[in-house]
């Protein structure tokens, strides 16, 4: 498992704006593969916004880079401030608190 947390801050747009774009692009990530999930941040008080993704392996991940929404994503100047870390997982203490994920 691998897991990848996106933050930015919204610039020249409103908190509500984002999150109607949100429900619009949400259904293209379940054509990511490997793709377990994503969730998705907020802040609105920071006008701070991200996601959470649990990948099957680093080579999905790296894969899903490719995507035009990753893409987009690096390049769209609404998204102030962009971080994007990656992190391998602990497997055996992950596997007692999220069992569902290690098994996946």
């Amino acid at each position: 498992m691998y897991v990848r947390i996106v933050t930015f801050r919204l610039w020249g747009t409103t908190g509500d704006q984002y999150r109607q774009h949100a429900e619009e692009i949400a259904p293209a990530f379940l054509a990511w593969p490997g793709l377990h999930s994503k969730i998705w941040l907020a802040d609105p008080e920071h006008h701070v916004y991200g996601g959470v993704y649990v990948f099957a392996s680093r080579a999905d991940a790296d894969a899903s880079r490719e995507t035009e929404i990753f893409r987009r994503m690096q390049t769209d100047p609404t998204f102030a401030d962009l971080t994007i870390r990656e992190f391998d997982t602990l497997a055996a203490p992950t596997s007692v608190t999220a069992p569902e994920l290690v098994r996946s």
